[in-house]
């Protein structure tokens, strides 16, 4: 039996017994309701927020610009050594098509140094004499060696100016990717320093909201989160009205609320978990009935022939027929036990040691006549030696059911249903994968909601139902499906601890 929920007061009552709040004028100026100090609260973590986040992305755009200006001196670098590279081969071997290709990427130095001087406005005048002058000299030299034909000594002077040229523009233009860098640096630990100051900041006025503000709006809120967790515990009673619920009025409001909410869904909840006992029992018993039926007509045939001619009967042939009597019992017998074990009820904490192999084979004895029913093949593939988890039996049978009975009304007569149990990773897997029509892409995300079916019958909850039962035993439960090529149904649990040993 659940104890109705207390008689509370009424908000107006609750609101003059609550005792002024003490603590200076700061608290004094706070709204009395929940309402209005979260909106206080809001209010000032949305100026906090977009504050830091008007500094972060104006700091990262900087940065990029930052980034930009190495991107394009590296890419003047890169041109530069090209440049330096094609005039050695020229010096070397006196080919002009080197020197030709030097001048090919003067151009593509001059394109970097305008892209330079984009990134960096404030070395406009030295970028400006170093594309004039010292380039142009450059090209100057290149050009006259290509074009003309010139005395050898006017040669030789020739190529000592390009080749000290060539020094001077690598020097000059590494001095400038140098300076440029410490540049960027600086600004970038600008930039870093800032950001660290406004969050320091967000954290000195959060932590002074959180430290002014976490008593007056949590308090009541924490005080039902934690009455609130013992009905998640399966508590269901109702909540008191305390010093910590009683001080705002949304409190007692939510309060009386969720005593009214928890008085109906014990209610409901018994009728529920009762239709949904009987509807599973009922959809096993029934493919049971003809389980039981064939050693029953078996047996009475047996004992009919026994009462007719059990004179003219030799000793071996009445004591055989005792022993099919006696086999065809045990077999029904059989049966009938694992509907018990199934119908069972144990609590959710009571765990043992279970041989997960050995669990999968007697659910599916437990529906084996559905699959005959059905005309449905199914395929069991195991290990040989047990494979054991720690866990609640019957929880985990039922979830194997489950999963068994909705494949099989998902499939048409002739469909193939696998189960495999297999040893991944200190993990035992269960693959059940059906050949039925498949699930919709878009019911995928839904498929383990409460309530949530496609079926004309049931309530929906027998998935949701498998789903936190995996869960509670910290397993993980997973589904693939393409709509016309059946569904395939992974569980995952943890191994027991040392593995190996055969499960009770």
């Amino acid at each position: 039996m659940h104890s109705d929920p207390p008689s509370s007061p009424s908000p107006q009552e609750a609101h003059q017994k609550q005792p002024a709040p003490q603590g200076g004028a700061f608290p004094a100026l706070l709204p009395r309701s929940i309402r209005g100090k979260l909106i206080l609260a809001l209010l000032i973590v949305s100026v906090l927020g977009i504050t830091a986040t008007a500094s972060s992305i104006y700091a990262m755009w900087r940065i990029e610009d930052k980034v930009r200006i190495i991107e394009s001196f590296y890419e003047l670098n890169q041109h530069v050594l090209e440049v330096r590279r094609y005039e050695k081969n020229y010096l070397l071997y006196s080919n002009k098509q080197d020197l030709m290709s030097a001048l090919d990427y003067i151009d593509q130095v001059r394109a970097s140094i305008v892209m330079v001087k984009k990134s960096l406005p404030g070395s406009q005048k030295e970028l400006q004499a170093f594309y004039d002058e010292e380039l142009g000299q450059y090209e100057s030299i290149s050009r006259q060696l290509v074009t003309e034909d010139l005395p050898l000594r006017h040669k030789k002077l020739l190529e000592a100016a390009l080749r000290k040229h060539g020094q001077d523009i690598t020097r000059r233009v590494f001095d400038m990717d140098a300076q440029g860098r410490v540049q960027v640096e600086r600004e970038v630990v600008n930039y870093q320093k800032t950001g660290v100051l406004i969050l320091a900041l967000a954290i000195l006025l959060g932590g002074i909201l959180i430290y002014y503000l976490l008593r007056w709006i949590m308090r009541p809120l924490t005080a039902i989160r934690e009455a609130a967790a013992q009905i998640m515990q399966g508590k269901l009673r109702s909540i008191p009205i305390n010093e910590a619920v009683s001080c705002s009025e949304e409190g007692i409001e939510l309060v009386n609320s969720l005593n009214l909410m928890l008085k109906a869904l014990n209610h409901k909840q018994d009728q529920l978990v009762q239709s949904e006992k009987l509807a599973a029992i009922g959809k096993v018993t029934a493919g049971i009935a003809h389980e039981i039926n064939n050693p029953l007509n078996n047996i009475s045939l047996t004992a009919e022939v026994l009462l007719e001619d059990l004179a003219n009967l030799a000793c071996s042939e009445r004591l055989d027929m005792i022993h099919d009597i006696m086999a065809q019992s045990a077999r029904a017998s059989e049966v009938v036990h694992h509907l018990l074990e199934f119908s069972r009820s144990r609590k959710a904490n009571d765990t043992t040691r279970v041989d997960l192999v050995k669990l999968v084979a007697d659910s599916i004895a437990l529906v084996r006549n559905q699959f005959r029913l059905g005309e449905i093949t199914c395929d069991y593939q195991h290990p040989d030696q047990p494979l054991p988890i720690v866990g609640n039996p019957h929880q985990l049978q039922q979830v194997l059911v489950n999963m068994m009975l909705n494949a099989v009304q998902a499939m048409q007569p002739g469909g193939r249903l696998e189960i495999r149990v297999a040893e991944e990773e200190q993990e035992a897997v269960i693959t059940i994968k059906d050949t039925g029509a498949g699930i919709p892409s878009q019911m995928l995300p839904h498929i383990f909601d409460p309530f949530f079916t496609t079926k004309n019958e049931g309530t929906g909850l027998g998935l949701s139902l498998s789903y936190a039962i995996v869960k509670d035993h910290q397993g993980d439960i997973e589904v693939q499906s393409q709509e016309g090529h059946g569904a395939t149904f992974r569980i995952s649990l943890p191994q027991a601890p040392g593995t190996g040993g055969e499960a009770p």
